[in-house]
């Protein structure tokens, strides 16, 4: 059969990616078990070792939950295994393309009263120094760099089906919206860009 090329000029897509809770903890795992929580000096004092991290949604008022299994290194809690969490609520900036820490809020999961209290206020005390003028996001490197690889794809064709392949350039890749929903957070994209599609094979259906 002979090949049927089409070309699109000045394509502009949007697509609603949904990214479960499961597959964001898979990724939060990867990166943060094992980390050593301390002060920002090199030797800084060790406060405790991430053990594990369980993603989940977050109570009323809040989007997300990340409840994290810690080994305390600290004087008061030396080799003491403990569990707390984090309820976060995200706000997104469309114009700037950054997710901001709008709200959080600690809390312990210890059974004495005063060993939760007193973990709750040094870990909002860690969390405001750490989020203190850094409470923000950034995605346009991240977006630029994935553009980048998009745009290497398919400068070699993209076979998206049987059959139909697909190549071109993409010229803007832009973030719309951004909110949790359930169980996943969901990402409104937007892209645009010059692109071409080649339908080599057609399969009809019985």
């Amino acid at each position: 059969m002979q090949k049927n090329e089409k070309e699109i000029s000045g394509v502009s897509i949007q697509i609603p990616v949904k990214i479960t809770l499961t597959a964001l903890e898979k990724v939060l795992k990867e990166k943060l078990v094992g980390y050593q929580i301390q002060k920002e000096e090199a030797k800084g004092q060790q406060y405790g070792e991430i053990l594990a991290i369980n993603l989940s949604n977050g109570k009323p008022g809040f989007d997300v939950c990340i409840r994290q299994q810690v080994l305390m290194k600290t004087v008061l809690f030396k080799n003491k295994t403990i569990s707390f969490s984090f309820q976060l609520k995200f706000d997104f900036d469309e114009e700037q393309q950054e997710i901001i820490i709008k709200d959080y809020q600690v809390e312990g999961e210890q059974k004495a009263w005063f060993t939760n209290r007193l973990l709750k206020a040094m870990m909002t005390l860690l969390m405001k120094k750490k989020l203190s003028g850094n409470s923000k996001l950034f995605l346009t490197p991240k977006i630029s760099e994935f553009l980048q690889q998009i745009n290497q794809k398919l400068e070699n064709i993209i076979e998206v089906k049987k059959g139909v392949q697909l190549f071109g350039t993409i010229n803007d890749f832009k973030i719309q919206n951004l909110y949790f929903k359930e169980d996943a957070v969901v990402v409104l994209v937007k892209l645009e860009g010059n692109l071409a599609a080649e339908v080599s094979e057609i399969e009809l259906p019985n």
